[in-house]
C-alpha cells in the first residue's frame, strides 16, 4: 500500500502537466440543451508566433445524445479583426452505434470527445484571437450537450 501512493501521485502529476498547452476552457451549456443562438466564445492570447500550434474542440455530451455526429460552425477572428469561417463535422458514434469517445475520459453517462480543428498552424500575429463555436444541426434546441470547449497547444 505504501508503494501505491507515490505511483499514483506521479501518474496524476504526469497527466496534469502539459507544457505545450497555452489555453484550455470549457463552457457549460445551460440545461444540457444547446440553443443554436447560444454561441460559445473563447479568447486566446497568443504571445509567441514562432511555434506551430494545434487547435482542438472538446465536447461533453450525455450518452442519450441522439445523433451519430455533430456539425459545428467555427468563426475565428484575429487581433486585427480579420475573420475566417469553418465547418467541422464531429463523428461521435461508429456505424455500429459504439461511442468514439476517449475511453480514458468516459464517466458513466457522460461522453468526452476531442476533435482536431486546426493542426500544425502558425498564428500570423500576436494578440488575442477570438473563436466562436455554434452548433450546426437541424434542431434549433440540441439536447444532451453538456459542455463545449477549446484547447490550443504548442507542437
Amino acid at each position: 500500500m505504501k508503494k501505491f501512493f507515490p505511483v499514483l501521485a506521479a501518474a496524476l502529476l504526469a497527466l496534469s502537466c502539459n507544457s505545450g498547452r497555452i489555453y484550455s476552457e470549457m463552457v457549460d451549456i445551460p440545461d444540457m440543451t444547446w440553443d443554436m443562438n447560444n454561441i460559445a466564445k473563447f479568447e486566446v492570447s497568443v504571445e509567441d508566433i514562432n511555434p506551430f500550434y494545434d487547435i482542438k474542440v472538446e465536447l461533453r455530451t450525455v450518452d442519450f445524445y441522439q445523433f451519430s455526429n455533430l456539425y459545428l460552425f467555427l468563426r475565428t477572428e484575429t487581433p486585427s479583426k480579420k475573420a475566417a469561417a469553418d465547418t467541422l463535422e464531429c463523428m461521435l458514434y461508429d456505424d455500429k452505434g459504439n461511442s468514439l469517445s476517449n475511453a480514458k475520459m468516459r464517466f458513466g453517462e457522460l461522453e468526452d470527445y476531442e476533435f482536431t480543428f486546426k493542426e500544425n498552424i502558425k498564428f500570423p500575429e500576436k494578440g488575442v484571437y477570438t473563436f466562436y463555436i455554434q452548433h450546426g444541426m437541424r434542431l434549433e434546441q440540441l439536447p444532451f450537450v453538456k459542455e463545449i470547449g477549446l484547447t490550443v497547444e504548442k507542437r
